[in-house]
């Protein structure tokens, strides 16, 4: 009778320790104030004030249940550049909904649903894209936060208006240094328009075929070159940008040996490729001239 009594009590105080129902969902209170005010800073472009809502280590989930992570200083920088192509946007001020909500673990949660509308700055197309927060608020600031909505409808608008590259665009050129990397040559030319215009750096030792037209060109002027002049040509440390226009520009290093006298070079490059419906239309090299030359001889 005594155990039993004892176990009664412990199970009441484990009780009286759970948030009640009613505590545990709210429409009010400082966590959803929190977040009205993240959005009123969104509305106002006021994105020192929207960055003062997340703590320096907060990570944020858009579009993705990977446990990939970007901060809020990158996503600052991505929603400042899908905003400047826009006249106007806001979010409706009706429906707008907002909801806290403790979990299980006792995290504080802040769930927020708002229907988004924009006009295009180019062509005045009104877009209205629904989204879904859910806001996890510790201490006063925002520790990770996810995300959902669909960009399907903003991204072909830009890519009509040559104001964004088709998503894919990167994927065929990163696929392509990996190809020539590998000594994979048949696999870099499949990703060739058959008129592909091709030029080198001016003062680059191969320009002297500029420009190269169709990919036999290329093989012939520029790849079989590399080949039999160079102990090996690398290209490292190489960054892929998204640009206006169907065009890629990637950045990085070469670093090789010239065969002939032994001598190596480690110098910048930019890479410039216009694809349109995923073939390369054209490639422009920019290059450290003279640091290749002084290499070569030339």
């Amino acid at each position: 009778m005594k155990n039993t009594i004892i176990i009664l009590l412990a199970l009441v105080l484990i009780a009286a320790c759970q948030p009640k129902a009613s505590d545990r969902y709210a429409t009010t209170g400082p966590e959803i104030d929190l977040i009205k005010s993240l959005i009123k800073d969104y509305h106002n472009g006021d994105w020192e004030g929207w960055m003062g809502h997340y703590s320096d280590t907060a990570k944020i989930h858009h579009n993705t249940w990977e446990n990939v992570s970007v901060s809020p200083k990158e996503l600052n920088e991505t929603l400042k550049g899908l905003l400047a192509s826009t006249s106007s946007y806001k979010f409706d001020d009706d429906p707008i909904y907002f909801e806290k909500v403790i979990d299980d673990e006792g995290k504080t949660w802040v769930n927020f649903w708002g229907n988004w509308r924009g006009t295009i700055a180019a062509n005045s197309k009104e877009l209205q894209i629904p989204v879904h927060l859910s806001i996890h608020i510790a201490d006063g600031k925002i520790q990770e936060e996810y995300g959902m909505y669909n960009l399907a409808e903003y991204m072909a608008v830009m890519q009509e208006l040559g104001i964004l590259s088709a998503p894919g665009n990167v994927g065929i050129v990163n696929g392509m240094y990996k190809s020539f990397a590998a000594g994979d040559v048949p696999a870099v030319l499949a990703a060739f328009d058959a008129n592909i215009i091709w030029n080198e750096a001016e003062n680059f030792p191969y320009a002297d075929g500029n420009p190269y037209k169709g990919p036999d060109a290329v093989v012939n002027g520029v790849f079989a070159r590399l080949g039999s002049e160079w102990d090996y040509w690398n290209l490292v440390d190489i960054q892929l940008r998204n640009m206006a226009n169907d065009q890629v520009l990637a950045t990085g290093r070469y670093q090789a040996k010239y065969n002939k006298n032994g001598k190596t070079i480690d110098a910048q490059f930019a890479h410039l490729w216009t694809l349109k419906e995923g073939k390369v239309l054209s490639f422009q090299q920019y290059a450290d001239t003279k640091g290749v030359a002084d290499v070569v001889g030339k």
